[in-house]
């Protein structure tokens, strides 16, 4: 496997990844994906290829930041993005502004946790088109953004009502009711919920939407694991011993990630426990790696690419009316479970 540098602070690959990845020099590179019109077709798709395969997003830099107002530039302030649920909206907000000729950049806003006023003060000094608020959880950072509001703000995640032009409120308690729905309509009984460290409005939901289905059909809810550890894979294969000899009567566990649940699954098999007949498995988000675990995972899948088309449409139209205000209705783009043999 081709070894990769990664930004310390971010953990992002980097320009240079790109270039070494693609066999030609950063520069050519930075012009590349700049002025893709003063390069070849096959130079351009040889390093397309090499931004798709590593995963690259470029971070717009001061060189391009300085020239704003000869682009329309879109700042996305968010936080660190763990969830892939998450990361794919981001992916198709971007994406989406990016065809109708908008240049966004992203402000990581973890990194200015002690300094908001620094973080203030990179944002406005670039001629911004509009604002927008990826799963921002820190309330004091958006009333000041929102206070010296001279452009459309646009939030998704946690509601705003008072403080942002637009809203979409993504909400992941539905989809998590959904799938504990489903994992009792097949008939299980003894059911418990692994959590484990995710951004804390997306645990909430995810929490409230099993609580939710686990009281409507008049089951105990009192077998939930909320780990201090990270939502990964190592956690859920960590953890399950602990959650069996808790609870020996468990016939479904559900996972607030598919992460965790794979972790799982990796456990049952060296402990040959046999899935789902013994312990029945389900995740959250519908990874790719679902699709090819052993056995393949159950999960829920959240309509992330079209939520994020849906709201690059939103904040585009506001900025071409920007009285208007606009209400959002995900209503249509709704959760689907994905039912696979750990279930």
């Amino acid at each position: 496997m081709q070894d990769t540098k990664k930004r310390r602070s971010t953990g992002q690959i980097t320009l240079f990844d790109v270039a070494k990845h693609a066999g030609v020099g950063a520069m050519t590179v930075s012009r590349a994906l700049r002025t893709p019109e003063l390069v070849s077709d096959k130079l351009r798709q040889k390093i397309q290829l090499a931004v798709d395969t590593l995963g690259y997003k470029p971070n717009i830099a001061a060189s391009l930041l300085a020239s704003a107002s000869s682009n329309q530039v879109i700042a996305i302030i968010t936080t660190k993005i763990y969830d892939h649920s998450a990361q794919l909206l981001l992916d198709s907000l971007q994406a989406n502004l990016i065809k109708k000729g908008y240049t966004t950049f992203i402000i990581e806003s973890y990194h200015y946790h002690k300094s908001e006023s620094q973080l203030l003060d990179t944002l406005y000094s670039h001629n911004l088109e509009a604002i927008l608020l990826f799963y921002v959880e820190n309330e004091n950072l958006i009333k000041k953004i929102a206070q010296n509001k001279t452009v459309p703000i646009m939030n998704v995640g946690k509601k705003y009502d008072e403080l942002i032009n637009i809203n979409v409120e993504v909400d992941d308690s539905f989809a998590m009711y959904k799938l504990t729905e489903y994992v009792i309509k097949k008939g299980y009984q003894n059911i418990a919920l692994l959590c484990a460290n995710q951004q804390y409005h997306l645990f909430q939901q995810r929490l409230h939407g099993w609580y939710k289905a686990m009281l409507t059909y008049h089951l105990p809810s009192h077998r939930i694991v909320n780990a201090a550890k990270p939502a990964n894979f190592s956690t859920g294969a960590e953890l399950l011993p602990d959650i069996l000899l808790n609870w020996s009567e468990l016939d479904a566990l559900i996972c607030t990630t598919d992460e965790l649940a794979c972790g799982v699954l990796y456990e049952c098999q060296r402990r040959h426990i046999r899935v789902p007949h013994q312990l029945a498995v389900s995740g959250f988000g519908d990874n790719e790696f679902s699709q090819v675990s052993f056995p393949a995972l159950t999960t829920v899948a959240l309509q992330s690419s079209k939520i994020g088309g849906y709201t690059a449409t939103l904040l585009l139209n506001n900025l071409k009316n920007t009285e208007k205000q606009h209400k959002s209705d995900l209503s249509e783009l709704l959760p689907v479970i994905k039912s696979r043999s750990s279930l």
